[in-house]
């Protein structure tokens, strides 16, 4: 099923059936409050980045996921690929495993890679969620990730797991 709408700053998103599918994950864990959150974020890619960490990491595309999850109260944070569920996983990695159902899907663009993570992730728990009257985001991870890069920018698609209301 797929429904596309707009809000009004002209974010245009779709709500879509999604396969299960398991991101292999570089992670840290984020603290204080949100500012200082994203600063932790664009740091933490910055050395992932410079590291080439994710170049190890053999996943089903070369496409960086950025993971966002709560885990016992800590919001964590990993850089990561998708992968077979059944992957090997090292130390400092984890398996993340995204259900099969409902998903909130934006697509956007932007000038670098985390210019975009911010661009998706902000209208989405900013705008689109809470005006989505018949499904709710009730936790679980949630991903941006690139799908390419051209001279208009690096492009993706954030996708958000929902449940109906």
């Amino acid at each position: 099923m797929y429904q596309e709408m707009e809000v009004t700053n002209m974010t245009t998103y779709a709500i879509e059936e999604k396969p299960a599918f398991t991101v292999l994950g570089i992670g840290m864990v984020l603290t204080g409050g949100f500012p200082e959150m994203g600063q932790q974020k664009a740091n933490f890619w910055q050395k992932i980045n410079a590291e080439h960490a994710l170049d190890d990491l053999a996943g089903i595309t070369d496409y960086p996921y950025a993971v966002n999850e709560a885990v016992n109260g800590e919001f964590h944070y990993y850089a990561g690929k998708q992968v077979d569920p059944s992957a090997t996983v090292a130390t400092g990695q984890r398996l993340i495993a995204f259900p099969a159902g409902k998903y909130l899907v934006i697509q956007g663009t932007a000038s670098d890679q985390m210019g975009l993570y911010n661009a998706l992730e902000g209208p989405a728990f900013g705008e689109i969620l809470p005006q989505l009257k018949d499904y709710a985001y009730v936790g679980g991870p949630n991903t941006s990730y690139m799908t390419g890069q051209d001279a208009d920018g690096v492009h993706g698609e954030m996708l958000v797991p929902l449940v109906e209301k």
